[in-house]
């Protein structure tokens, strides 16, 4: 299969910042081992494209991001009316090879009768996949399509998370974060709707544990002004390094970077913990529930799952988060 992948599109159904990130080590695994001249990349994000814009600096040299698929492209029957057609758009009669990294039925029909030649899907436990290969279910988001691979090939890679901070980045963040009696924190989640912040009074409290010891950074957008203000008050030392940062460079990949010289970082299920999952750190990610499905693989994140723990996360008291850290 390998030498004759030149046009590969990958499907991402997962729309928020974080979703593109964790796919991050899947795009950088199809190029490093399968290595197509071009890697299509479409995902239903709402028309966010983020790899054209807040995350360009994570972006492979040849990802092409497809900006015209029908909004919610896959998610309805109609659908298949016109998969078969959207191949017009491009300068070729099939792609070498589709990676749907989804398992929706529906969806995989749709995706499935756009021209290819090769196909893979985890949906109904691979059986969609061409090749085809016998395996089970996998939880684990990330390892989804590199268990395929592996399987096939008789190989056993592994996801890496090592990427290329550019210059700019790096010199900005060492200029931020001096040394590295520093800690890092992320503390706020971007969907409004879903259980994954601890409280902010058990946060303070953890901080002002730390703070006989480091500087505590907390990496949160300027738009959560009231939260900031609170750290302020009542965290000893409370220090939001992106205040102090070039705007040209108030970036994802500078929380990276910044992420990359902490002592360690704490964090929860959200964007900021996949920019982390990058910096090479150790990392704390304290989620509510389905860690097993989400979590980075990289060697250096230690998470506590609050739903195998028999709580939730708006319960977790700092004790048990310093004692978690403490152990690790």
């Amino acid at each position: 299969m390998k030498k004759e992948l030149e046009n590969i599109l990958f499907i991402n159904t997962g729309g928020g910042i974080g979703d593109a990130l964790s796919c991050l080590p899947t795009l950088n695994f199809i190029n490093n081992h399968l290595k197509p001249d071009n890697l299509y990349y479409f995902a239903t994000d709402l028309g966010n494209f983020w790899f054209e814009n807040k995350l360009k600096e994570y972006k492979p040299k040849n990802l092409i991001t497809i900006k015209d698929f029908p909004d919610g492209f896959g998610y309805i029957k109609e659908h298949l009316k016109i998969s078969k057609k959207l191949i017009d758009q491009f300068e070729f009669n099939s792609f070498d090879l589709i990676v749907d990294n989804q398992s929706r039925f529906i969806n995989t029909l749709v995706y499935k009768k756009i021209p290819h030649k090769y196909y893979v899907s985890p949906c109904l436990n691979y059986l969609m996949c061409k090749p085809f290969v016998l395996m089970k279910k996998r939880e684990s988001f990330p390892k989804k399509i590199i268990d395929y691979f592996n399987k096939i090939n008789k190989t056993n890679f592994e996801l890496n998370y090592k990427i290329q901070i550019p210059r700019e980045f790096e010199d900005e963040a060492n200029k931020l974060i001096p040394n590295n009696n520093y800690i890092g924190f992320s503390i706020t989640a971007g969907h409004p709707f879903r259980k994954k912040e601890i409280n902010i009074d058990e946060i303070i409290k953890v901080a002002n544990y730390f703070s006989e010891k480091y500087i505590t950074a907390f990496f949160i957008e300027k738009k959560y002004d009231d939260i900031i203000n609170k750290l302020k008050q009542n965290v000893n030392k409370a220090y939001f390094p992106e205040e102090q940062a070039s705007d040209k460079l108030k970036k994802p990949m500078l929380v990276t970077a910044l992420g990359a010289l902490t002592k360690f970082n704490i964090t929860i299920d959200n964007g900021i913990s996949h920019m982390l999952s990058f910096s090479e750190n150790k990392n704390f990610v304290f989620y509510n529930k389905s860690s097993i499905k989400f979590k980075p693989l990289n060697k250096k994140t230690v998470v506590y799952d609050c739903s195998l723990n028999n709580t939730t996360i708006d319960h977790l008291n700092s004790e048990k988060i310093i004692e978690i850290i403490n152990k690790n």
